[in-house]
């Protein structure tokens, strides 16, 4: 019953998060959710009124919010395989920790089934088949909107097929809509197609999507620029979501190209890099909904988005932040001391002769079990614990996730000046001495070990270890895991019962 209670409310938060225009506009949040959520879905829609396609464009953003924070998904998956959080009493959750993907827990049943991808799939499939409808129907629904609202989509679909070929490997590549919500029953398509489907629609939808949205003298939906900060995915957003693409084929040289555009374009669209005081403050980058914040699905405790499940917090925080005697997960004192060897480093360092600790991303390093409090947005950030519900961001790409990333991509391409140069960029704002071109120490090593640093908690790290073991291959127990499929999830049995045409991962056979 908690599990379900848990669910339902991340369910209707994702809707809710999602329904911020409305809210705009009039519309109570929690009026829309007493009724039945699927009335935000394009495929219930009437396609008359620039109403509907602002519903079915809300709508998609917010299937999507809920695939990754349904049981906390966006962490499971990118962060706790093999990763440097323990658990504690969440046997669940250690299963994923030590990638025993195919034990009993209801959690880790229900983190097999791609199917919430599918929906966020389908709802942009229906919308782009669907909204050209509304321009003719509605005079206040323009060729210009359309255009704007189909990239969206399409960069949506793409990254939902990004998350599933990372999660499961080769997948089925549906590129139309099936209105009638039967999956329809075809095979896996190979990783490589899916993701070369995706970056083509990546590519077509960054030629039309803006910096910003509303721009004056014109508006977006009635709204002025303002109003869309943060909100939607942008020509940055899919710049990046193209680099880590690239990044994952091992295709450094494209890496390069589309993190650059990232870097080169970032102050067009108001991102800026993040100060350490910035990066862990409860009403920092990972409040609201920010420029900074380049790839993410934010959330406004003001408009009743916050929530008590689906957000890291739920899992990390708790006294003195929340009223939980211990964290959910936690990274042990061994691991961070074995993470964080500087001792002045601005995000976690400890001075063991000196007695100071630099501790913005840990409370609590005493304990057993030290709080992990990089990311704190209880409510609007300002709130105290008491109450203990979650207002931050679900923050997919930022900045320095980028700038490291085209480091990967120089070292990876054996351009280590330039590589070093944007490795740099990170360290010397968090208090690490630079990398020096005099060093002897490897610097992919180095790249990925400040990557595990700087992106603690933002599920990256298990991705980063793929990439990582691809282009080191010194580990032969993981270069072997991943030439068997064991880095990818099995397939659920409900979707393995539905479609005879899909074959569970060989390695979870």
């Amino acid at each position: 019953m908690y599990s379900y209670i848990k669910n339902n409310l991340i369910a209707r938060a994702a809707v809710c998060t999602m329904l911020t225009i409305m809210l705009m506009a009039g519309i109570s949040c929690k009026k829309a959710l007493d009724q039945s959520s699927t009335q935000v879905s394009p495929e219930n829609l009437q396609w008359t009124s620039i109403n509907d396609s602002r519903s079915a464009l809300m709508g998609v953003y917010g299937l999507f919010r809920s695939a990754l924070a349904n049981n906390y998904a966006q962490w499971v998956y990118g962060d706790l395989r093999f990763g440097d959080f323990s658990s504690y009493n969440r046997p669940d959750l250690d299963a994923a920790i030590r990638n025993q993907l195919n034990a009993s827990f209801p959690m880790i049943k229900d983190l097999a089934d791609w199917r919430r991808f599918y929906a966020v799939i389908n709802s942009a499939a229906v919308f782009i088949e669907h909204a050209p409808a509304v321009v003719k129907a509605d005079p206040k629904y323009s060729q210009a909107n359309l255009v704007l609202d189909i990239a969206q989509v399409r960069a949506l679909r793409a990254l939902a097929y990004f998350y599933l070929v990372r999660i499961w490997g080769d997948v089925p590549l549906v590129t139309y809509a099936y209105d009638n919500g039967t999956f329809p029953a075809i095979g896996r398509t190979s990783a490589t197609t899916v993701l070369d489907y995706a970056q083509r629609e990546l590519q077509a939808a960054a030629i039309d999507l803006p910096y910003y949205y509303g721009v004056s003298p014109q508006t977006y939906y009635g709204f002025n620029q303002s109003n869309w900060t943060g909100v939607l995915l942008n020509k940055v957003s899919a710049y990046a979501i193209l680099a880590h693409m690239s990044a994952w084929q091992g295709n450094y040289v494209n890496t390069d190209v589309y993190a650059g555009l990232v870097m080169d374009n970032a102050a067009k669209a108001g991102i800026t890099a993040s100060s350490i005081g910035y990066l862990t403050a409860a009403n920092g980058i990972f409040q609201g909904r920010q420029p900074a914040q380049l790839v993410a699905f934010g959330a406004i405790d003001f408009n009743g988005e916050s929530s008590g499940a689906g957000h890291l917090e739920d899992l990390t925080l708790a006294q003195p932040f929340v009223a939980r005697v211990k964290p959910q997960i936690f990274v042990s004192r061994d691991t961070l001391s074995s993470i964080f060897t500087d001792a002045y480093d601005f995000r976690f360092g400890t001075d063991t002769l000196a007695k100071t600790f630099w501790t913005n991303y840990i409370t609590g390093y005493n304990s057993s079990t030290p709080v992990f409090s990089k990311i704190k947005v209880i409510r609007d950030g300002v709130s105290d614990g008491s109450y203990p519900v979650f207002g931050s961001a679900m923050l997919i790409s930022r900045l320095e996730d980028i700038q490291l990333l085209r480091a990967e991509a120089m070292a990876a391409l054996n351009r280590r000046d330039e590589a070093i140069r944007y490795l740099n960029l990170i360290r010397q704002n968090r208090g690490v001495p630079l990398f020096l071109q005099t060093s002897t120490a490897n610097i992919v090593d180095a790249i990925f070990a400040e990557r595990r640093r700087e992106l603690m908690g933002e599920g990256w790290r298990w991705y980063d270890l793929i990439r990582y073991h691809k282009i080191r291959q010194k580990d032969t127990a993981f270069s072997r895991l991943i030439q068997t499929g064991g880095i990818y999830w099995p397939v659920s049995t409900s979707v393995l019962s539905a479609n005879s045409l899909i074959q569970q991962n060989p390695y979870w056979k």
